[in-house]
């Protein structure tokens, strides 16, 4: 709890520092919608005991990932920007059913398990996380601008422990209102790529 009561300040800080030596810039608000390679520490395969029970097997081969991401930005100053982004991600695999040869003393199928065929595509249970991030713009005025990030994330998987959020450099392209981003990040929302479009207003 101590660590995130200092990690809050520290962003805090930054934020009213930001806005103190930029008294005269207004601030933006933009929304961000991503996606990118899911956090590592992701457990997706705890459906794995209540699919045995009805003669499921979980199937990796061909399983990926999607991760989608919806994030509120706000701009406090040129060359900040402060994010709060909520994540979820999942898996998405095949299935194998076993046939059934039985039932147990207790009155439940006991299934072949050299008999299995395919049964199809089933999601895993939703991961979430929340991550609250700080951002420097390194070039703000140009249509190509660099940013990096530090922040703090949270996610139940995790149980009361906070995650990191560190985002060496990203890059976002585009006009005015709308564009595109990409982030080499590690943290609570997506490990080592995090991208997507932006609209600014």
């Amino acid at each position: 709890m101590r660590t995130r009561l200092i990690a809050v300040a520290i962003l805090l800080g930054i934020a009213l520092g930001a806005s103190a030596q930029e008294s005269s810039f207004q601030k933006r608000y933009s929304i961000e919608i991503g996606t990118g390679i899911p956090p590592l520490y992701m457990d997706y395969m705890t459906t794995a005991d209540r699919l045995a029970a009805k003669g499921l097997e979980i199937d990796k081969d061909g399983a990926f990932y999607p991760v989608v991401s919806l994030s509120g930005v706000m701009q406090v100053s040129q060359k900040n920007e402060f994010t709060l982004t909520l994540g979820t991600s999942w898996c998405h695999h095949k299935v194998i059913q076993y046939s059934v040869f039985g039932t147990d003393p207790n009155g439940n199928p006991r299934y072949n398990m050299s008999d299995g065929k395919p049964a199809g595509w089933m999601n895993s249970g939703l991961q979430y996380s929340f991550n609250l991030n700080w951002r420097h713009l390194w070039n703000p005025q140009n249509m190509a601008t660099f940013y990096s990030g530090l922040g703090i994330g949270y996610s139940p998987a995790l149980g009361p422990t906070p995650v990191p959020t560190l985002t060496p450099v990203a890059l976002r392209v585009g006009g005015d209102h709308f564009y595109g981003f990409i982030e080499c990040t590690i943290g609570a929302v997506a490990t080592f790529a995090h991208g997507g479009l932006g609209w600014r207003f």
